[in-house]
């Protein structure tokens, strides 16, 4: 049988509220973490005061040893291996979990550790040298363990400890380690958890006299061309206007009004540079962008992969970063018609700071 202790007994002081009740992906801190283990683990148990369908709670200790101390006491008699984890390590892989479970039960303990990759101070101002920082590691959790030696450990244990390898280690001597996930980090500090937003953009141009359409940046040989204040680049409006509604700034008309003469046949793509730049004054960058060219002619799919280069500039992202497609409306309707181009994008942003 596995079981998982997840320890959420914290005061959260550092946070400066209760990090495990903090959104993240639409679910708390807490409940991403418990996740992570449904389907794996055959019991879980949450050290805290908290209430999630399908877990037991258990009351947590004055400190993390003795809130594990509890958890433990609370596993199933029938329990085989038992793992302990950080309710505030809500990014933990179900793959890391599968590992670290089969690692514990073919050597009896499995930790996850990663290479320190920064340049290590000591208070008496000397560095680590590279040789002895090559020796150095540090460990995440899920520490997964042979239950009842685990349990064993912690009775005849003379101090607290931090973690429970180094329990585990002074107790057996041995601790078999695993490499662990950088995605896996514990939220501490509230710049540790990240803040995702989606915003949608729509634009549609309709079609007048002329010779070549604007898209993305991109000139392509036409009979017409779309009609707008701008240079009517219905692509680049799009984004712009889903970054603008990502970071909560009001839409491209508003920014760039068509009574105002400034903008007079502007280039959009700098008009869409401007509103990354408010975006950014927001707090947040782009991190990829997914739009659909919506229209019968011209054919756009030997220019999307120019679009998604000049885009991609503009946005300051990665090329793969900005996903193009174009569909038709199968005649259907003024699109279908061939009465101008339409475009429907998304746009992901995260934020940077916190202002």
């Amino acid at each position: 049988m596995k079981s998982v202790v997840i320890v959420a007994g914290g005061s959260s002081s550092r946070f400066g509220a209760n990090k495990l009740k903090q959104s993240v992906f639409g679910k708390s801190v807490l409940e991403q973490s418990v996740d992570a283990f449904r389907n794996i683990a055959d019991e879980i148990i949450v050290v805290g005061d908290y209430s999630i369908e399908g877990v037991k709670s258990v009351k947590g200790g004055a400190t993390r040893f003795l809130s594990v101390k509890n958890g433990l006491d609370a596993v199933s008699d029938k329990c085989d291996f038992v793992a302990v984890h950080d309710g505030a390590r809500p990014f933990v892989s179900p793959k890391l979990v599968n590992v670290l479970f089969a690692q514990a039960i073919k050597y009896g303990s499995a930790v996850p550790r990663l290479p320190v990759t920064d340049t290590v101070w000591r208070q008496d101002g000397k560095t680590v040298m590279q040789t002895d920082r090559d020796s150095l590691f540090t460990v995440q959790t899920p520490q997964i363990f042979d239950c009842a030696k685990l349990k064993r450990a912690f009775s005849l244990a003379e101090r607290e400890y931090t973690d429970e390898s180094s329990l585990y280690f002074d107790i057996y001597g041995d601790v078999n380690f695993v490499d662990g996930e950088r995605s896996n980090i514990k939220i501490t500090f509230r710049e540790d958890l990240p803040e995702y937003r989606v915003g949608a953009g729509f634009d549609v141009h309709a079609f007048g006299s002329g010779n070549g359409v604007i898209i993305g940046g991109v000139t392509i040989p036409f009979d017409k061309k779309l009609l707008g204040h701008s240079d009517a680049d219905v692509l680049a409006h799009a984004i712009a206007d889903a970054v603008l509604s990502a970071s909560g700034n009001k839409d491209i008309g508003c920014q760039f009004p068509d009574t105002d003469p400034e903008y007079k046949g502007a280039n959009s793509l700098t008009l869409l540079s401007q509103c990354v730049d408010l975006a950014l004054q927001s707090g947040f960058v782009v991190v990829n962008v997914s739009a659909v060219i919506i229209c019968e002619e011209p054919k756009m799919a030997p220019y999307t992969d120019e679009m998604a280069s000049k885009l991609a500039e503009v946005l300051k992202v990665d090329k793969d970063c900005v996903n193009l497609s174009a569909s038709t409306t199968e005649k259907l309707g003024a699109l279908g018609n061939g009465d101008g181009i339409a475009v429907e994008a998304q746009a992901l942003i995260k934020r940077v700071n916190r202002l």
